[in-house]
C-alpha cells in the first residue's frame, strides 16, 4: 500500500481515513540534549471530524500518526528517555498539542485537489518545569488527483502535511536560541 490505507465507513459519502504512513528519520546531527516527549490523552486519541454542507461526514485520525511522526523526528534530533523512566533526568520536557487541522476538496472549497493543514504548538520546558520555548509548527500537504478515491487522498494530504511539519519542527529545534542557549552551557 503507497502512503496510507483508507477505510471507508460509507462509500461516497465520506468516512474515516486512517493514516498508516511510517515517517522516515530525518538526517540530522542530533544534539547533545536528552528529552522526555508526553503526549497528553487528547493528543492521543485525537481526530479531525468535518460534516460538509451536503452531510458528508469525514473523520481522520491523527493523534497516533502525529506520534510516529513526532518520534522519528526527535529521536532523530535529541536522545528520547521513557516517560515513565524512573531516575531519568531529561534536559528537556517536550509536551505537543495539535492546534488545528484542516482539510479542502475541490467542489467544497477553494482548491483543485484535496490539500490538508495542520498546526503544532510544541511546549519545550527545561526539567524542572521552567518555559524554555515554544514552537509553532505548521504543515500542509496535497493529495495525488490518481489515487483511488477521495479518501485515499485525504489520507495522502494529511500525511505529507504530518511530513512537511516535521521537516519544519526538525530545522526549528536547531537552530531555537534557547535550545541553543542550553547546548551552550552544557546542559
Amino acid at each position: 500500500m503507497a502512503l496510507g490505507a483508507v477505510a471507508m465507513a460509507i462509500a461516497g459519502c465520506g468516512g474515516t481515513v486512517n493514516l498508516s504512513a511510517n515517517f522516515p528519520a530525518p538526517m540530522t546531527q542530533r544534539l547533545p540534549l536528552t528529552a522526555q516527549v508526553q503526549y497528553a490523552e487528547e493528543f492521543r486519541g485525537f481526530s479531525h471530524v468535518e460534516e460538509a454542507l451536503d452531510t458528508t461526514r469525514w473523520t481522520i485520525a491523527l493523534g497516533q500518526p502525529s506520534m510516529r511522526m513526532l518520534n522519528s523526528i526527535l529521536s532523530s534530533c535529541l536522545t528520547l528517555v521513557p516517560a515513565d523512566g524512573a531516575g531519568s533526568n531529561p534536559d528537556l520536557i517536550i509536551e505537543p498539542e495539535i492546534l488545528r487541522f484542516e482539510f479542502g476538496v475541490p467542489g467544497r472549497s477553494k482548491v483543485d485537489i484535496p490539500a490538508a493543514w495542520v498546526e503544532f504548538d510544541i511546549r519545550i520546558t527545561s526539567a524542572d518545569g521552567a518555559p524554555l520555548t515554544r514552537l509553532k509548527i505548521p504543515g500542509y500537504g496535497e493529495g495525488s488527483q490518481r489515487s483511488a478515491g477521495l479518501g485515499r487522498s485525504l489520507s495522502e494530504a494529511a500525511e505529507y502535511a504530518l511530513r512537511d511539519a516535521g521537516a519544519t519542527l526538525t530545522q526549528e529545534l536547531g537552530q531555537d536560541a534557547a535550545i541553543l542557549a542550553l547546548v551552550e552551557s552544557g546542559s
